[in-house]
């Protein structure tokens, strides 16, 4: 089953549940992804991997919504903040820990003799080809300055 059909299904169950936070989210990245191939205009369908972008981009945004909602002391719409992020969070793969990240970066590092901050930008890229939906960029970035 596909990413997209996954998300269709938990909206009709947000239905049926009424379950109005959740619908509103599902309805939001169901609308993006609508929009992005509907751009695209070749009558195919998003990958899995693109619906994960759109994923991630979505979160990424109620995060900075939640951080502006915290300094606001907005509590009613830190909760549903939170809630939504805690919910999109489940339609992404498993994020490794900071440990695993260093772990594939050293290895990115040693295999290939990168040894300074000259080499950042090789290091960065290959990182971010092999952990792509798996860390974030920032936590990527901190792990490479940090290692080299």
């Amino acid at each position: 089953m596909t990413l997209k059909q996954q998300l269709k299904d938990s909206m009709k169950e947000a239905m049926k549940a009424k379950n109005k936070e959740e619908l509103t989210s599902i309805r939001l990245v169901l609308s993006t992804i609508q929009k992005k191939e509907i751009d695209k205009n070749d009558g195919k369908e998003l990958s899995d991997e693109e619906i994960m972008q759109i994923v991630q981009t979505e979160i990424k945004q109620t995060q900075e919504s939640l951080m502006y909602a915290k300094q606001s002391n907005k509590d009613e719409m830190i909760i549903n903040l939170e809630n939504r992020i805690q919910f999109l969070t489940l339609y992404l793969p498993t994020q490794l820990s900071e440990d695993e990240v260093k772990t594939i970066i050293n290895n990115i590092i040693e295999s290939n003799g990168f040894s300074g901050k000259q080499d950042m930008g090789k290091v960065m890229g290959l990182a971010m080809s092999e952990l792509k939906g798996k860390a974030e960029g920032g936590l990527i970035s901190k792990v490479v300055k940090m290692l080299l």
